[in-house]
């Protein structure tokens, strides 16, 4: 079922899914409807490699990150990046195309109040996120604007929500060491084509992985 999108207030996040408009699931190119957590786990999951004869055993077929970026996905914290830091970050995801997802969570207008009609949204997420494949796994909850405001503005307000979301899933679920929040503001525009299309506006969960 579609959910009507609001002109203002939504922000979504970032993991090669995605919480779209009033909680439509979005993996990374096409859009999935119904939130649930398996769905979640399932856009989230590293790909396993097939089977071969030689190991016998399946690999995951995930980023092969070099040493220096997993020291460098460990030591991120949880809140509060600097510029430099979230340079770092964008150009992790844009190298190594990690899981994500892009959820639309629901705010009231110009605020980091999340709206109770997200709220089974979030608990779907933080129920995927205890998932054995996903529980030691390291998440990013990126903030996402459009281009309508000024960019500062923009930039804080995506940081707020951000961190609002990552509050909402520390207070319900034990996860609070594995969640970053990060906000991009316009940085990072989903649509490039159309800096102020609604698409824009979201919250990306990725998983840099353990």
């Amino acid at each position: 079922m579609t959910k009507a999108k609001p002109a203002t207030g939504l922000l979504m996040l970032g993991m090669t899914a995605a919480l779209a408009v009033g909680g439509l699931l979005v993996p990374a190119p096409a859009l999935a409807q119904d939130l649930d957590a398996d769905a979640i786990v399932k856009s989230l999951s590293v790909a396993k490699k097939p089977r071969t004869r030689s190991l016998g055993k399946q690999d995951p077929a995930g980023p092969a990150y070099s040493q220096e970026d997993k020291n460098l996905i460990r030591s991120i914290p949880t809140r509060g990046l600097k510029v430099s830091m979230k340079q770092q970050v964008g150009e992790l995801i844009d190298t190594y195309k990690p899981p994500r997802l892009d959820i639309e969570i629901q705010f009231d207008f110009n605020s980091d109040t999340v709206r109770s009609e997200s709220v089974p949204d979030l608990n779907a997420l933080g129920t995927a996120l205890l998932h054995p494949s996903l529980a030691d796994a390291r998440i990013i909850l990126n903030g996402h604007t459009d281009a309508k405001g000024t960019s500062d503005y923009n930039l804080d307000l995506s940081e707020r929500r951000a961190v609002a979301v990552r509050d909402y899933l520390i207070s319900h679920f034990p996860i609070d060491h594995r969640l970053i929040a990060i906000g991009f503001g316009e940085e990072r525009l989903k649509n490039t084509h159309d800096p102020e299309a609604g698409e824009n506006r979201r919250v990306e969960v990725v998983n840099m992985g353990g």
